[in-house]
């Protein structure tokens, strides 16, 4: 008789360390997650518009390039829509991704294609 009350006591603390194991888990996961969602940033239509116009000038690109391999007339506005391209994803990158060492890249390359471009160049 002894034995088994020992035995089922012995059971019972077990039991007893191991949901507290899976409870003290929990807590550690759901604090994780508390301090994940801090970290996350929203996605306004500000941003989304933004993303929209990049794919937009994307796609122009594209077609001006492919434009300007038949036709040498389409150089400048290529160019143009190069330029703006690149400062759209510029701002993306700071504003949405939060990537800032391709960001200085992409706005410094896109304000010299424009500049040429007024210059005439």
């Amino acid at each position: 008789m002894k034995k088994e009350i020992r035995n089922d006591e012995k059971k019972t603390t077990k039991k007893k360390e191991v949901n507290n194991e899976v409870k003290t888990k929990k807590n550690k996961v759901t604090k994780k997650k508390d301090s994940t969602k801090k970290n996350i940033n929203t996605i306004h239509a500000f941003n989304i518009l933004f993303v929209d116009i990049q794919i937009v000038i994307t796609v122009l690109t594209v077609i001006l390039a492919i434009l300007f391999i038949f036709n040498q007339k389409y150089m400048t506005l290529f160019e143009f829509s190069l330029g703006l391209n690149l400062l759209v994803m510029a701002f993306n990158n700071y504003k949405i991704y939060k990537r800032s060492k391709l960001t200085l890249i992409y706005a410094f390359v896109g304000v010299m294609i424009l500049f040429l471009i007024f210059l005439g160049v």
